[in-house]
């Protein structure tokens, strides 16, 4: 409903209101005045009948009792007379009362009121007495059929004047907001005009009334509008500057991290590789301190190529750089590949490993080493938040998702903390990463990661209880070709069901490095893992393995030596200073691959041996 309609509706509820309320109370005063008047009229005659006819009803004048009864026409309103004597019967009448006969009105004796269409009847009964003398009883019927036809005609006469009075009101009413509301639209369209930016002429200024209030208003509204709109474009152009400078330096930035970052890895790689050397004091030039200083710069330079590596990665991310390489996958291969990379070094904190995954949950397309890196990176967290109980890597197929959940009875997040736990550069608190390390940018890369695939990640955790992250990736399912894969159906089977046979020890003391070698050897062989170097003496003295691999690079003098007297299998060495093996040691370079670790060569030295 338009304005105007609105206005005259609620102005001629308004006038009709008022309206009603005052001719009804007029009314009311009327008729209440009226009633007043008659019924002191019928008491009056009442009594004065009752005077009159005292005397001669005592003496038993019938005479003047019947004149007296003859003038009572003369009285107002007095339809009919009855006069009883002290026996009840009738002395005089003067009866003209159609609608009730006489011997029924002499049985009543009280008042009543008697009422037919147009007609309104009074009876009064009223006993005559004289000193407590019962003289007998008079009916006087009084006729105000008149007065209640003058009120009804009043009330329809008001009734009338009511109606004409609010038909008058709606057409004041309704001149009155057209006017206005004609005034109101050309202002509401001026306002509009205004929003829109344009420029009209406001109508009205020059009045003093309300409309000339608004008009000044409206005017003033527009000079500040076209002020602001002024100075937002020229904001706009300032923030759009700045726009165009923050993503240049953020351009920068991530130009001068990726530089950086291969700049560091340079020299850090150098450091890692010497220290390392030093470390195994073939010459015994230096004493324990100096070994375990080295050791500890050693293990500080890995640390800062972590950080580096996740650098590059954080930054790649930004700048978009990171692509996809996806091909079809067998899903639980991929996933036990990681289980045993990640199996040597929790049996080493005496954890229990679940892994829970399907043999036939099928394929997907996907990019394996990205999955490879968000699980290693979820399963790395667990390591290192959990001292005891379990960690938990399930995979299942949910409708045309695959869902992967990294379970673990760690140290837990606080909820507060949760809604953060995937921005970069951040964990639970500042002692998180002073007490286990850290960079608080793995999650980061998961998340950043797992958005890059089209799919979701979750977590949730409680404090002292554990956590659980939830990964969803899509099967791809339309781009699946197993033409193409490397994974054969046969290789699912148990391993050691179609194993040559043949047993192997490897002291698998980086996980990263030896991963596909643990999948390859898996595969063929009956592979037996430790990370601990007491355990790996321990079982190469009590088992017997035909063959034995170790990493050499970080080994001490002290274990070289001993690793040497061992006679149970053939040694096959993984080094990056070969020479100095084979002159100290007398080693032959058949038994030696340098790093970076070769599978291939691996698995092809183990043959040939094998053969020979």
């Amino acid at each position: 409903m338009s304005f105007k309609y609105r206005f005259i509706v609620s102005f001629v509820l308004l006038e009709a209101f008022f309206i009603i309320l005052i001719v009804t109370m007029n009314f009311i005063a009327i008729n209440n005045s009226s009633d007043k008047l008659i019924k002191d009229k019928i008491n009056s005659n009442v009594t004065f009948l009752e005077q009159l006819l005292k005397v001669p009803l005592s003496i038993y004048d019938l005479a003047t009792i019947d004149n007296l009864l003859v003038k009572t026409q003369e009285l107002d309103y007095v339809n009919s007379i009855i006069l009883l004597d002290s026996q009840n019967r009738i002395l005089s009448k003067m009866y003209d009362f159609k609608d009730v006969k006489i011997e029924n009105i002499i049985k009543v004796k009280e008042d009543f009121v008697y009422s037919y269409e147009n007609e309104l009847y009074k009876l009064k009964y009223k006993e005559l007495f004289v000193d407590d003398s019962y003289l007998g009883a008079m009916y006087i019927i009084f006729d105000l059929s008149e007065n209640q036809q003058f009120i009804k005609k009043n009330k329809e006469t008001t009734l009338i004047i009511i109606a004409i009075e609010i038909l008058i009101s709606t057409i004041l009413s309704y001149i009155i907001g057209s006017k206005l509301t004609i005034m109101l639209t050309k202002l509401s369209e001026v306002s509009q005009e205004i929003g829109e930016g344009q420029d009209p002429d406001i109508p009205y200024q020059n009045k003093t009334n309300e409309m000339g209030i608004l008009a000044n208003s409206l005017h003033q509204m527009k000079l500040d509008l076209h002020e602001r709109r002024s100075k937002l474009k020229t904001l706009a152009v300032e923030l759009n500057r700045q726009k165009n400078e923050l993503i240049e330096a953020n351009k920068s930035k991530d130009d001068f991290l990726a530089n950086m970052s291969h700049e560091l890895k340079t020299p850090l790689n150098s450091i890692n590789v010497i220290s390392s050397i030093m470390m195994k004091n073939k010459q015994n030039k230096l004493d324990d301190s100096e070994v375990k200083n080295l050791s500890i710069i050693n293990s500080c330079g890995n640390d800062l190529l972590f950080l580096i590596n996740d650098v590059l990665d954080i930054s790649k991310l930004e700048a978009g750089e990171i692509h996809l390489d996806s091909t079809t996958l067998n899903i639980y291969e991929l996933m036990n590949e990681i289980k045993d990379m990640f199996l040597p070094q929790v049996e080493q904190k005496e954890l229990n490993f679940i892994f829970e995954c399907d043999r036939n949950i099928g394929y997907f397309y996907t990019d394996g080493n990205r999955i490879k890196q968000i699980i290693k990176n979820l399963l790395s967290n667990s390591l290192k938040f959990v001292k005891t109980g379990d960690i938990k890597l399930l995979v299942k197929k949910v409708n045309k998702n695959i869902e992967i959940i990294v379970k673990d009875d760690g140290i837990g997040i606080p909820e507060n903390k949760l809604d953060h736990i995937f921005d970069r550069f951040k964990q639970v608190d500042g002692s998180t990463t002073r007490k286990f390390g850290g960079t608080g940018l793995g999650l980061a890369i998961c998340k950043e990661l797992t958005t890059l695939m089209n799919g979701e990640i979750e977590v949730k955790s409680k404090v002292d209880v554990g956590t659980v992250f939830k990964i969803l990736l899509p099967i791809n399912e339309d781009k699946i070709d197993i033409r193409n894969t490397n994974y054969k159906e046969d290789t699912i089977s148990d391993k050691n069901t179609e194993s040559s046979g043949k047993q192997i020890l490897l002291f698998n003391n980086d996980p990263l490095t030896f991963f596909s070698v643990v999948v390859e050897l898996n595969k063929s062989y009956v592979l037996t893992q430790t990370s601990d170097i007491n355990e790996f003496f321990k079982k190469s003295n009590e088992e017997d393995f035909d063959f034995i691999i170790i990493d050499v690079s970080e080994t001490s003098s002290n274990d070289l030596d001993k690793l040497f007297k061992i006679n149970n299998g053939k040694l096959i060495l993984i080094s990056d200073n070969q020479n100095t093996l084979i002159d100290d040691y007398k080693i032959s370079q058949n038994s030696i691959i340098n790093k970076p670790l070769d599978k291939n060569k691996l698995i092809s030295l183990m043959q040939n041996e094998g053969n020979d």
